[in-house]
């Protein structure tokens, strides 16, 4: 019942007919439910780029994915149908319960089976994977923001995942981030809020800090604003790092990288911390006091000093394009740059004056060169 409320309310909400009293029903139900944000943003970006003033596809669409809805035994369409538009004439309140229906149902035949699926599939594993966890990821190119269940807020910034069980906080406050991710932690001194990546653990009470642990970034960051946290490198669990306000931990990913030979021994010892990892001072800009790291959640993309190739890695998820760079140089070059409302050909553009290149756009592939 919960689901099918949830979808008549986002419904309503989109076409700008839900009241006061709608919209907080839904924003508890979104709470409640935060695996659905990850759905909501799909149909957000399909109902903002509908096609304008075309009634005859709009009621098509509808009807279509209505059609569909029926051979998956779903009974979302006939909520739609009975209650959200008038039955006389092409009114545009119809038109627009037309869109936000077939929009819903398009996301409503996948998400919601997909996590049906899912938890059927962990039922059937045992009680060790009994547990249901709740999965929230932000695509190339998109943000958000969360609300813990404790009160923590997390933004999550684009191409990132974050998952957590759905007992969060009953005993244990953790989670696991894939990703880039902005944390403000609720200070609870009996409940230590822990973060995992794929290679360093982080430990807090309560504190605003920044992680950066995309899976393919030469490095994993953990930038801290205030409070304190304790790091923990994966491949050496009994060394601990403390960090102090404005301080920033470095960990080079290859470094810690432990190979097996075909004996099943290491080829290498550990490598020293020192060369594995740095903890430095956070940089402020002298002209308006921003911060890099955090730049982010302001919809602003701040580079300093970085190589072409990391910047590039950095535009793919920011605009959601494929970025090639032919020229070995280039890769190496390093950079400067912030950008605010720009295209992804703007920014190129931006960049050209700093730098000799040309650019070739192929969908949506992009191929620089010299």
């Amino acid at each position: 019942m919960n689901q099918e409320n949830f979808w008549i309310l986002l419904s309503k909400k989109l076409t700008n007919e839900a009241n006061l009293s709608e919209l907080k029903e839904l924003e508890d139900l979104i709470l409640e439910n935060p695996e659905w944000q990850y759905a909501i943003q799909n149909i957000e970006d399909l109902w903002k780029h509908r096609p304008a003033n075309d009634d005859m596809l709009a009621e098509d669409a509808y009807m279509l994915h209505l059609q569909r809805m029926k051979e998956f035994n779903i009974a979302f369409g006939d909520t739609i149908s009975n209650d959200a538009a008038p039955v006389i004439g092409r009114s545009k309140r119809k038109i627009r319960w037309y869109w936000a229906a077939a929009v819903l149902m398009i996301v409503a035949g996948g998400a919601f089976m997909l996590f049906d699926k899912i938890n059927q599939g962990r039922k059937g594993m045992g009680n060790s994977l009994a547990r249901e966890v709740n999965e929230i990821t932000t695509r190339p190119g998109s943000k958000s923001k969360i609300e813990l269940p404790d009160g923590s807020i997390v933004w999550l910034n684009a191409g990132s995942k974050l998952t957590y069980n759905k007992d969060y906080g009953q005993t244990l406050r953790e989670v696991t981030l894939s990703g880039e991710g902005y944390f403000d932690v609720m200070k609870m001194k009996e409940k230590p809020f822990i973060i995992h990546t794929s290679n360093i653990n982080i430990k807090v009470l309560g504190t605003v800090f920044n992680v950066k642990a995309y899976p393919d970034d030469k490095r994993t960051e953990t930038s801290l604003i205030r409070g304190s946290i304790e790091v923990t490198i994966k491949n050496r669990p009994n060394y601990k790092i403390i960090l102090s306000p404005s301080e920033k931990l470095v960990v080079e990913n290859d470094e810690i990288i432990q190979r097996e030979n075909k004996t099943g021994r290491y080829e290498l010892d550990p490598p020293p911390i020192s060369a594995a990892m740095s903890v430095n001072k956070l940089k402020y800009d002298a002209a308006d006091s921003t911060l890099v790291e955090t730049e982010w959640i302001k919809n602003r993309l701040v580079f300093r000093d970085e190589s072409f190739a990391d910047v590039a890695m950095q535009m793919e998820r920011w605009y959601n394009v494929d970025i090639e760079i032919a020229d070995p140089y280039l890769s190496e070059v390093h950079l400067n740059g912030t950008f605010d409302d720009e295209t992804i050909l703007q920014a190129l553009d931006a960049l050209k004056e700093f730098i000799s290149f040309h650019y070739e756009q192929k969908g949506n592939k992009i191929i620089i060169n010299r």
